[in-house]
């Protein structure tokens, strides 16, 4: 749905995805995870932009989202960043979780014994924060939940020390997830609007766009995080 749009001069969108064995098989039944630099295209049927795999990553594992959002900012530098994490939520305690690879639990908390490994929300909040210190940013000018019920005031209160702005849902989301193709292709026309402007799409095109079906990109058969960066001129910010 995203590459309907896909990267500008302006605006480039990197995306990792990570499949499972038996969540979905179009698209060459693939199940390792990739990194996408999206491209225009169409075919809401297969991912045409190129990848590159970096094997099987545990998606529930704050690391790997230290490590996708380090690269991409280190490889396309922006003068603002978005962030929009996608799978499923649980609210206050987090969400992201990951069947396979299956290994030793990380936290002995009650919670993560009954729930199994996820990005907890005090994962989430220290993995910003690695973000921000290994990459010199101040602030991401948005970070997006699409994901059901993040909505929280806990959510929101994490979420504040990182990002200008945030958006979420307090209730649970429709499988297909967020409107990417309505507020991309705005963003896309606009890039230099503020996190206020773009959180704003998101929610007016979520309401709109959630009546259109879409294709398997938004169907919550994967774990996978866009990072956006927009108003990039050829240049390294300074």
């Amino acid at each position: 749905e995203a590459e309907r749009v896909g990267s500008t001069d302006r605006v480039k969108i990197v995306a990792q995805m990570d499949r499972y064995q038996g969540g979905f098989s179009g698209d060459g039944n693939w199940t390792d995870t990739r990194r996408y630099l999206l491209q225009q295209d169409d075919d809401l049927d297969s991912i045409a932009s190129d990848y590159q795999s970096i094997g099987e990553a545990d998606m529930s594992d704050p690391q790997t989202l230290v490590d996708f959002v380090t690269w991409g900012i280190q490889n396309f530098p922006a003068d603002k960043y978005v962030l929009i994490m996608s799978d499923h939520g649980m609210g206050w305690p987090g969400g992201w979780t990951d069947p396979e690879p299956r290994s030793a639990r990380r936290s002995t908390t009650p919670l993560a014994q009954a729930i199994g490994d996820a990005m907890y929300l005090q994962d989430i909040d220290a993995a910003l924060q690695t973000i921000r210190d290994q990459t010199g940013l101040d602030a991401f000018e948005l970070i997006g939940m699409d994901a059901c019920l993040m909505g929280h005031m806990e959510v929101f209160t994490m979420l504040a020390p990182h990002a200008r702005y945030a958006a979420a849902s307090q209730e649970v989301e429709p499988a297909v997830g967020w409107a990417y193709t309505a507020f991309l292709s705005q963003l896309a026309q606009n890039p230099d609007v503020t996190g206020r402007e773009l959180g704003q799409w998101i929610v007016d095109t979520y309401i709109v766009g959630d009546e259109e079906p879409y294709g398997f990109l938004a169907e919550g058969h994967h774990e996978g995080h866009v990072l956006v960066g927009a108003g990039f001129d050829g240049e390294t910010p300074e």
